[in-house]
Formats: structure tokens, C-alpha cells, sequence
């Protein structure tokens, strides 16, 4: 097989789950120009909607929008009956469906209501889990796979303003290193790709969101009667300096991604690539 064809997806199925918008829309457009068809599964109807059409623009009839939720089996199940249906196999499963952008980051590790943080572990790793399992029979039935799970490099830093999340990824590099055993005798390989903090376009709204709620709350506070008193909350979950000095974006991550979806990566299992520019080294 000649070097570049090695990176090729011609004729493979591909899904992502979260794959309507953020870093998971360009994952799901990186694996259809590498030449896969690509299932984009999201929970917001309206985001598939959008998501899908720009896709179809440049690559027809390769693009199949489902509405799933990761945290109900029916749902998946119904979902692979129609990725089963329409092209009859699935090789590719990347789990990139969780929670982070709209998690309040807090001030200390002790206030993150229980409900929350058992929704938290319900998306970000049962999800993982549950999203796998349902797919393994069409991913063996092919004797050729992957599976590439989403984490962070805060599973392997840490995050007291976000620590059920950064226990979730920590977990979802558990998952990885056990299902690896078990998929792998069928030839499916299952690795993680952890991104740093990816200026992602989900995350830049919400962090416009955020900052046009301050400002109404400092005008509020300055306003008479107000209160003047300033927040300290802390603890945010800003990482270390970068070794590229740069902000990291999603082109940043598909590279690493198609690698990880391709025949490139044959002889790789169980492993976590984490892509940061150099805060952590793993």
C-alpha cells in the first residue's frame, strides 16, 4: 500500500456522536473528505439539520444525520439499525459526544450539585461505554475497525473547577485500555485522542455568552443600590503554558484523528495520544 493510501477511508463507514457542531462537525468533515461515509449523531436536532446540509454540499450521499441521546439504549439501538439499514456496515465509531462547554466552572471541588455530576458521568463515560457496545456487532462483523474515544488532558491533570469532568476523561482512558482486550481479537482497534483546551466554536459562544453575562452583572453591581462586591471565584480550569505558543484549534486535531480512523494506525491499541501543543507530556 503506498504511504498516502495508508490515511485513506474509501469505502468505510464512519460515526461521531456529538458530530452536529464543535470539534465533533469537523471531525465528521475531516473523516468524509478523507473519503469515508459519515454518520453525523447528535442529540440537537437543529445543529444534524445544518450540519448535514453544509456536509452534502461536497460530499452527496455520504452523510446521514440521526438524532440520538448517548444515555438512552433504545435510542442507540435505533441507531444502528439505520446506519445498519442504509449502508450495511460501520467501521469507524468515534465518541466525542459529553458535556464540558456548558459546565459552570466552580469555585472550589465541593459544590457541584449530585445531579450534575451523575449526568456528567452518565454522557461522558456510560455513553462511551454504552455507544460501543451497541455498535461492537457491526464493527467485528467487518474484521477491520476502530474505535476512538474523546478524552482531555485534564483526565491526567486534574480540574477543581471542573472535577466530575476531569474524572469523566479519566475514566473514558480507563474505558479504552479495557475494551482494547476485548474488541481487539476481533480486529477492531480502540484508542483515545485527548485534545487541550480547543478554541472550538461551541466553546467561543459560550464564552461569549459568559462574558456579555458578566458585563451585565458588573453594571448591575455599580449600579445605586447595587452590589459592588467583585466574584473570587477560582480555581478555573486554564492550563499550564503551551510549548507551541498558540491557541489550539479543532484543524488542530484531525490529523491526529484520521491517523487514529486509518489503516495507519493498524498496529496501535489501547493507547492515548494527547494533543495540546506540550502541557502535558504522556
Amino acid at each position: 500500500m503506498a504511504v498516502l493510501d495508508l490515511f485513506r477511508l474509501d469505502d468505510r463507514v464512519a460515526l461521531v456522536t456529538g458530530g452536529a457542531k464543535g470539534i465533533g462537525a469537523h471531525y465528521a468533515s475531516a473523516l468524509a473528505e478523507a473519503g469515508a461515509r459519515v454518520v453525523v449523531a447528535d442529540i440537537d436536532q437543529t445543529a444534524i439539520d445544518d450540519t448535514v446540509a453544509l456536509l452534502e454540499v461536497s460530499f452527496p450521499g455520504r452523510v446521514l444525520g440521526l438524532r440520538i441521546d448517548v444515555t438512552d439504549r433504545a435510542s442507540l439501538e435505533g441507531m444502528r439499525d439505520a446506519i445498519a439499514d442504509t449502508w450495511g456496515r460501520l467501521d469507524i465509531v468515534v465518541n466525542n459526544a459529553g458535556l464540558f462547554a456548558t459546565l459552570e466552572q466552580r469555585p472550589n471541588a465541593w459544590e457541584i450539585p449530585d445531579a450534575e455530576f451523575d449526568r456528567v458521568l452518565a454522557v461522558n463515560v456510560r455513553g462511551v461505554y454504552a455507544v460501543t457496545e451497541v455498535c461492537s456487532p457491526l464493527l467485528v462483523a467487518n474484521g477491520w475497525g476502530r474505535v476512538i474515544n474523546i478524552a482531555s488532558g485534564m483526565a491526567f491533570k486534574g480540574a477543581k473547577a471542573l472535577v466530575h469532568y476531569a474524572a469523566s476523561k479519566a475514566a473514558v482512558v480507563s474505558l479504552t485500555r479495557s475494551l482494547a482486550p476485548e474488541l481487539g481479537p476481533h480486529g477492531v482497534n480502540v484508542n483515545t485522542l485527548a485534545p487541550g483546551g480547543t478554541e472550538s466554536e461551541t466553546v467561543l459562544e459560550v464564552k461569549r455568552l459568559r462574558a456579555e453575562a458578566a458585563s451585565a452583572s458588573a453594571e448591575a453591581s455599580q449600579a445605586p443600590g447595587g452590589d459592588s462586591r467583585r466574584s473570587r471565584r477560582g480555581g478555573g480550569a486554564g492550563s499550564a503554558e503551551r510549548i507551541i505558543e498558540r491557541k489550539e484549534y479543532p484543524a488542530d486535531l484531525v490529523g491526529t484523528l484520521i491517523y487514529l480512523a486509518s489503516p495507519a494506525s493498524d498496529f496501535l491499541t489501547g493507547q492515548t495520544i494527547v494533543v495540546d501543543g506540550g502541557t502535558y507530556f504522556n
